[in-house]
């Protein structure tokens, strides 16, 4: 019976150890998430977020098809967007609204089939949807279809380029 005391005594002193007081290990928070992004953007693999365009056509191809998102500018750091995510034939979500840009934030706001809003994120390359979009999005999608999770990659920067991005129902996503 001494055996399960020594484990235990052995697993205590472990999370002892990975505690923040614990004298073992940093004591501050490591930042090197955004040294490896600086260096990254240094050496031109990530786009400066200074420099990144939003407004442009946005694509991801898949089995089932092409999701589309474009996005135009209204001024600073507002936007006119429209997107088209594909999930077969006949089962898609699609709609219009606005987005605002803070960073790598995104706020999404779409109203012309119901208030649904949520943030997503951009790289500058991509363009990302939360993994878990509220249940009032759910109007922009036929049965089985959701906005969660999906995601866009930069294909066509600019204003021209935005508009010129075809829906399904609706035949220009930003006109």
């Amino acid at each position: 019976m001494k055996i399960p005391v020594f484990f235990s005594a052995i697993t205590a002193l472990l999370l002892l150890a990975c505690t923040e007081n614990s004298s073992i290990g940093p004591k501050e928070s490591s930042n090197a998430g955004d040294a490896l992004d600086l260096q990254a953007v240094s050496a031109g693999i990530l786009p400066d977020p200074k420099d990144v365009e939003f407004a442009g056509r946005y694509e991801t191809r898949s089995e089932l098809g092409t999701d589309k998102f474009c996005a135009v500018a209204n001024g600073s750091n507002s936007y006119r967007i429209g997107f088209l995510a594909v999930f077969g034939a006949e089962s898609k979500c699609e709609g219009t609204g606005t987005a605002s840009i803070d960073g790598e934030n995104v706020r999404v706001e779409l109203a012309d089939k119901g208030k649904c809003a949520f943030n997503a994120r951009y790289d500058g390359i991509e363009l990302r949807f939360p993994g878990v979009v509220g249940r009032e999005c759910s109007a922009y999608c036929s049965d089985k279809a959701s906005l969660s999770g999906t995601h866009y990659f930069m294909v066509q920067p600019g204003n021209d380029a935005a508009r010129g991005t075809l829906g399904r129902k609706i035949e220009r996503l930003c006109d």
